[in-house]
């Protein structure tokens, strides 16, 4: 499950035990509403609930990534909450190849910070 807010322009979205397709598709219908109303958004990925993926969700993830490509620029910060050591090395990778987005990382219990920061 996805859970999904908007609090002025950042997109929060909180992955809850397993992901499926459907939730990935109301993910990408929230991104798509919120590039239409704000110019540059923040977002919060909260991971520290989360458990597993379908195959179907990765297939539909892969093209909210895509499709994700040329709004980049629109992101200035996008901040990951979880304690999984896998999410630090994909922000020190991903990283760099996403200029004028900033990544970071907060620990499982450091949600509101990671809100505050990702509002910038």
């Amino acid at each position: 499950m996805i859970e999904i807010r908007q609090t002025g322009t950042t997109l929060t979205f909180d992955l809850i035990d397993t992901v499926t397709a459907e939730d990935v598709a109301a993910l990408k219908s929230a991104v798509e509403e919120a590039f239409e109303r704000e110019q540059e958004i923040g977002i919060v990925a909260d991971l520290s609930r989360w458990h597993d993926i379908t195959g179907d969700a990765i297939e539909e993830d892969m093209g909210l990534e895509l499709k994700l490509l040329g709004k980049l620029g629109r992101i200035g910060r996008i901040a990951f909450v979880s304690d999984k050591e896998w999410v630090q090395a994909m922000v020190n990778a991903v990283g760099p190849w996403m200029p004028g987005t900033t990544l970071r990382t907060f620990r499982g219990d450091a949600g509101a910070a990671a809100a505050g920061w990702a509002a910038g």
